[in-house]
């Protein structure tokens, strides 16, 4: 996970890793959320959504589990 804030001028863009590995391009849409100090990017709100409503079920944490 990489813990990178999301820029602040809506012309910018970062490259990271989202809460499932994948990159992503960060932007100011870019749905993230605190955890562990950290903040974590998801591809999408939904995968946002799953993890806040199911943390055990989502692809945060299945990342975690199989310790990649």
């Amino acid at each position: 996970m990489n813990p990178t804030p999301p820029p602040t001028d809506p012309n910018t863009t970062q490259r990271v890793e989202t809460a499932c590995g994948a990159p992503l391009q960060v932007t100011l849409q870019t749905p993230s959320i605190f955890y562990q100090g950290e903040i974590v990017h998801f591809c999408a709100e939904d995968c946002r959504q799953l993890y806040t409503e199911d943390p055990l079920n989502s692809c945060l944490a299945s990342r975690l589990l199989s310790g990649k």
